[in-house]
């Protein structure tokens, strides 16, 4: 970003001839913005799904922060991946990502530690394979597995160095080829962790990837290959009527259905025309210093397309027998905020040894001391054929909002009996009872009995 990357980008208007046609927007757009300080200046503001903030390093974990994701704000992590500053600050994040001792960490050419992005930074060895490399991707994965942000923001991170100090048109072939394929390697390795291990993580560079012609005058083969691997980018300082900018914030970018592509406006009603721009989810006018965050410049409109979970998301370590006909069972889950329910989840084969296809349903009932009690919603069936592998079932929700608070999520079975079977694991978190499948899930749950397991079902829902 500009207080921290002044020379992130080059206009590259000046490179395009003409102009080009805007048609609306088909995305829906949400104001986002930057915020590197520990100041609470606009951040509540933002505190609404889908709110986009980025704070600096040293205000990660500031409950500023905290209050507003809670209240749906994506927040993500700004990380320096392409550049060491020379001086590490003190807190312990930025001590983490940049003053962990890993031995030599600078861009080695034309001789180690010569080329700078930066005023007070240098170029970070990010070739593949680099021990600089492998730690950025350590401290993204440390991110996702603990959960207290939404996802990262690679600034200056693309298919080659926009800075003019870095004087780029300079660097021979080979130079900008090991540069170029370090950061798609640094992109796809961070894809492949999050899809291991939090699906739901946002990644987004500040940067395209698409570095022109090679010194040749040939065509690049390495352009566009960063893009599968990110779920969008970010476009600094450039007008809504710039024809390179337009088309590139129109690429598809990744495939795991959350796409973010953040414009930086100029001004306001440069915002205003990149909230129109086909592929544009979210905008920003920055303040100067891109230390505090600057007011909302467009309207908030909630996004479903990364709903949060709560539940038994895991699948357990055995299996139920093959269902009954006409029954039902339910195990009880925590919400810890208010939410819009999305779809119910049900991890579930067709080994049971029965033949044919097995009626299935979901449920949601709220707690009642200890027991399932009143019905909220039922999901459409599903027939799951016997054979059928184990695979998480997806079950359509009704657009419920629920209240912060205890659920028992309840799978019911018809005829033919003993296809489907549930995965389930300890402790005891169990109730069911009989329940004839043609009229639905009974409102009330009912009087039933207890068993020793919890099944593997989950909610999904996004913040209200």
């Amino acid at each position: 970003m500009k207080s921290l990357a002044t020379f992130a980008f080059a206009t590259l208007s000046s490179l395009m001839i003409g102009s080009a046609a805007r048609a609306d927007n088909t995305l829906l757009t949400n104001p986002a913005s930057t915020a590197y300080v520990d100041s609470t200046t606009n951040v509540a503001a933002y505190g609404h799904p889908t709110g986009m903030l980025i704070p600096g390093p040293c205000n990660l974990y500031a409950a500023s922060f905290a209050d507003a994701r809670s209240h749906g704000a994506e927040i993500l992590a700004y990380i320096r991946a392409t550049s060491m500053p020379d001086n590490v600050n003190g807190c312990a994040p930025e001590q983490e990502l940049h003053g962990a001792d890993i031995g030599p960490n600078l861009w080695p050419y034309p001789t180690y530690g010569y080329r700078s992005n930066y005023p007070d930074s240098h170029i970070a060895d990010i070739r593949v394979g680099s021990a600089w490399s492998d730690h950025v991707v350590e401290y993204v994965e440390k991110l996702m597995t603990e959960d207290k942000v939404d996802g990262v923001f690679l600034d200056a991170t693309g298919a080659r160095n926009w800075s003019a100090i870095a004087a780029w048109p300079t660097w021979p072939q080979a130079e900008k080829d090991e540069y170029t394929l370090g950061t798609i390697d640094l992109v796809r390795r961070i894809d492949a962790k999050r899809r291991a291990i939090n699906p739901r993580f946002i990644v987004v560079n500040n940067g395209n990837w698409d570095r022109g012609n090679l010194d040749d005058g040939s065509p690049d083969p390495l352009k566009h290959d960063g893009e599968p691997y990110v779920d969008g980018i970010c476009i600094e300082g450039h007008r809504a009527t710039e024809p390179f900018h337009i088309g590139t914030a129109g690429f598809a970018y990744g495939n795991l259905g959350h796409r973010r592509v953040i414009a930086i406006a100029q001004d306001p009603a440069d915002a205003q025309l990149w909230e129109n721009v086909q592929g544009i989810t979210h905008v920003f006018d920055p303040q100067p210093d891109y230390l505090t965050a600057s007011p909302p410049v467009i309207p908030f409109h909630r996004l479903i397309d990364r709903p949060k979970k709560f539940g038994k998301t895991s699948p357990g370590t055995s299996w139920s027998g093959g269902m009954g006909a006409d029954a039902k069972r339910a195990s009880k889950f925590a919400l810890s905020e208010n939410g819009r329910l999305v779809a119910l989840h049900a991890y579930l084969d067709g080994l049971g040894g029965g033949t044919g296809s097995q009626p299935i349903r979901l449920a949601l009932y709220r707690d009642n001391g200890g027991v399932p009690g009143a019905k909220v919603m039922e999901s459409s069936q599903k027939s799951i054929a016997a054979g059928t592998a184990a695979a998480w079932q997806q079950f359509s929700g009704t657009n419920t909002i629920l209240t912060a608070g205890t659920y028992w999520i309840a799978v019911q079975s018809g005829a033919p009996a003993q296809i489907v079977r549930a995965s389930q694991a300890a402790p005891a978190n169990w109730y069911g009872n009989s329940d004839v499948y043609s009229d639905g899930a009974t409102d009330p749950f009912g009087t039933g009995n207890t068993g020793g397991v919890t099944l593997s079902l989950y909610a999904t829902y996004t913040v209200q």
